[in-house]
């Protein structure tokens, strides 16, 4: 295991008599939680009293860079752009004393989603129109939120080339009606997550930006990094939410002017994905005995009243609701890691939707596939951090690991700092999830999303 050398430090900043003032603090311990697009990331920090040791009312309007990284190469460590880990805003400052440290000073920081959450209920004058277009939209709520200004240029889109009209999601005459439709007592976030959804898009906080992206660029990545048990990993832990394989979704709106309901399905009436129950030949183009064989999930949408926006928005229920199936966390002490093509991954930049390769070690396979009793390839997997039911089912398919796809989707981050007398210690929490498809009798089947070519399938 390699040897790191952790080193972290963040910079405040806080009005003081109509000026900025900017210090920096040394960090006695950190914890950093980077969560998906619908929650805010957080960052509870205790500093050096000697630092940050002013009344902790002058501190409520405190912004934060957090940086942490590896001093190991460069010895002396000096910060840049690329161990920014984490920008936020002060939520809660308290002073604590501790006999064995004395003094210090504990912030908890959230994203600049806050200032959106609380700005509640958000003003009429706030809500964009239909005749927006998305980045202008942007600029109209930012503009009626408080202490957002700053990010009214800071918006940038992922996976797309150009802004789209909001109307564009709805039918055209109804998009000369006005506004884009609100739930009362609403805040500003919730409007902003309104006008990307009605698009089918995704949009979450980035340190000091905020990113537009489709539900596809956000969920993938070309070259993961690869962690794998019995080499990097410390422990690790999944289960199987069953309920959730194998179920189609349905996306419901209604058309007021034209008295028309609108229905978008994903996958599609007919797919092998979904389908419960055998359809003879005869009904093989029958739509309705094909719905009767298949399982499927309805969610009402009806704020979006154009059928190629209502898909859109189905793919993106469907995606993140299969991915559920499966979930796991592992622990780690790396700081970086190799990806699948051999390139190196500086995991603590990890982060909520990326893609992640958990894999046993080649010699952890063979032993498990050595093991010729059912009951001892559980037993051996339970021992390991399996639930008894995942580990079943990994059992049952241990002769046949080259089917199920390695590769999950990180749903959180959770990173630990503690400073000690040399440099200091950390560990990364990542929970993970994925959508496994198991087909019986061989307990083979993996997720849709194929490997490229050439690539071994080498999880169980």
């Amino acid at each position: 295991m390699p040897l790191y050398r952790p080193r972290a430090r963040a910079i405040l900043r806080t009005p003081a008599g109509g000026d900025v003032r900017t210090f920096p603090v040394r960090v006695r311990r950190a914890q950093l939680e980077s969560n998906d697009h619908n929650h805010a990331d957080t960052l509870k920090l205790s500093a050096e009293w000697r630092d940050a040791g002013v009344d902790p009312r002058l501190l409520g309007n405190a912004t934060v860079d957090f940086y942490l990284g590896d001093a190991s190469d460069a010895g002396r460590w000096q910060p840049t752009r690329r161990d920014l880990r984490f920008v936020g805003i002060a939520t809660r400052v308290a002073r604590t004393a501790r006999e064995s440290e004395g003094f210090s000073v504990e912030i908890e920081f959230h994203d600049f989603t806050r200032l959106f959450l609380k700005a509640k209920p958000f003003g009429t004058s706030g809500i964009p129109d239909y005749s927006q277009t998305l980045d202008d939209a942007w600029r109209r709520i930012v503009s009626q939120t408080p202490g957002a200004a700053v990010l009214a240029s800071r918006l940038r889109r992922q996976g797309f080339d150009t802004w789209p009209t909001l109307g564009t999601a709805v039918a055209a005459r109804f998009a000369k009606i006005g506004k884009v439709p609100t739930k009362p007592n609403t805040d500003a976030w919730a409007v902003w997550q309104q006008c990307v959804g009605m698009m089918g898009l995704i949009s979450y906080v980035k340190l000091d930006e905020v990113i537009v992206t489709t539900s596809t660029d956000y969920y993938t990545a070309k070259d993961p990094p690869r962690l794998v048990w019995g080499r990097n990993i410390l422990s690790m832990a999944e289960s199987r939410d069953a309920d959730r394989a194998n179920r189609g979704v349905g996306i419901t709106s209604f058309e007021p002017l034209s008295g028309t309901t609108l229905e978008a399905l994903w996958p599609p009436v007919g797919d092998e994905h979904v389908r419960h129950k055998q359809v003879g030949a005869k009904k093989a183009g029958d739509e309705s005995a094909l719905r009767q064989a298949e399982e499927r999930d309805y969610f009402a949408y009806p704020e979006v009243t154009n059928p190629d926006a209502l898909l859109e928005i189905a793919k993106r229920v469907y995606e993140e609701r299969s991915r559920q199936e499966l979930e796991g966390s592992l622990h780690t002490a790396e700081m970086r890691v190799a990806t699948l093509g051999g390139s190196d991954f500086d995991l603590l930049a990890l982060a909520a939707g990326d893609v992640l390769r958990v894999e046993f070690e080649q010699r952890e396979r063979e032993q498990l596939a050595s093991l010729g009793g059912m009951q001892a390839r559980v037993d051996y997997l339970v021992a390991r951090g399996y639930s008894e039911s995942t580990a079943e089912v990994i059992a049952a398919s241990a002769d046949d690991f080259g089917q199920l796809d390695p590769n999950f989707f990180t749903k959180r981050v959770t990173t630990t700092f503690e400073a000690d007398d040399s440099d200091g210690k950390f560990e990364i929490e990542v929970n993970y999830c994925n959508r496994i498809a198991i087909a019986a009798p061989s307990f083979g089947s993996a997720s849709r999303n194929a490997p490229p070519d050439g690539i071994d399938q080498a999880r169980p």
